[in-house]
């Protein structure tokens, strides 16, 4: 959670050292040489992962993204702790949306969920850059001119990863900043609700989160906006897809009904 990888890789090869057969181990150790940039390195933890254990969600989703991946390259600028705030959601101040005409695959499979990405501002369109400045993708036209609307008002955004997969990137667009003189209806248009994310609890005992369905922009809704209406502000956790998250052998722990509203702790 500190972003401090060095120390995970020594730390989980103290561990394999005494009990070379540890698979949460080898999974941990390949995800702190993939931060890293040792890629090879993190392709033969996920290995012996599965060699153990070859029905290993996690190592089988990481050792398939890494075997896409571009070589071995220099690691971050600097290894960023993972911020869990970044994944609350709050109606006009974030957006959460998918890439279209995303960059090579090679370059996508090298982000994880939490890492920050930069916005460039080319023409009328927005393109999304890694922080090392290889494209990821683009905004789809709607949204990009959206923000740049907003930018223009003053108002500043940050963006980072949600999730990865095949074919594209999640990223969750993110208000840093209003201007006071920028007008208060202008805004990222409601997203329609989803479901909660439903929580899995590991019989180790060690919880985690499944990621929360596809949030789709409610375009009906968004084309009755009235330009003069204010959005009152909500909030709503989006649960990123860590690597991390165990996904065999869980209990499901059912989310608490609607009409009971019981919130899910984040």
């Amino acid at each position: 959670m500190e972003g401090r990888w060095e120390d995970a890789v020594k730390l989980n090869r103290a561990i394999l050292e005494h009990a070379p057969r540890d698979v949460d181990a080898h999974n941990r150790l390949g995800k702190a040489l993939m931060e890293l940039g040792r890629i090879a390195e993190a392709i033969q933890a996920y290995r012996e992962a599965l060699n153990l254990d070859p029905g290993n969600v996690i190592a089988q989703r990481n050792l398939e993204r890494l075997e896409k991946a571009a070589p071995d390259g220099p690691p971050p600028q600097t290894p960023a702790a993972i911020q869990a705030r970044v994944f609350i959601e709050e109606v006009g101040k974030t957006y959460v949306t998918d890439l279209v005409r995303p960059g090579p695959a090679a370059v996508r499979n090298r982000v994880t969920p939490a890492d920050e990405v930069e916005l460039r501002r080319e023409g009328q369109t927005v393109h999304v850059y890694t922080m090392d400045g290889q494209r990821l993708g683009q905004l789809e036209p709607r949204i990009a001119m959206r923000l740049l609307t907003l930018l223009d008002a003053g108002n500043r955004y940050q963006a980072y990863v949600v999730a990865v997969n095949d074919d594209t990137v999640r990223i969750i667009l993110r208000e840093t900043y209003r201007d006071p003189n920028a007008p208060e209806h202008l805004a990222f248009p409601r997203q329609a609700k989803m479901p909660p994310p439903r929580p899995y609890i590991r019989d180790t005992g060690r919880a985690a989160r499944e990621l929360a369905p596809d949030l789709l922009l409610d375009a009906d809704e968004e084309e009755e906006e009235e330009l003069g209406e204010e959005e009152p502000e909500e909030t709503e956790a989006l649960v990123p897809e860590l690597d991390e998250a165990e996904e065999e052998d869980d209990f499901l722990v059912a989310a608490p009904d609607e009409e009971d509203d019981v919130p899910l702790a984040e």
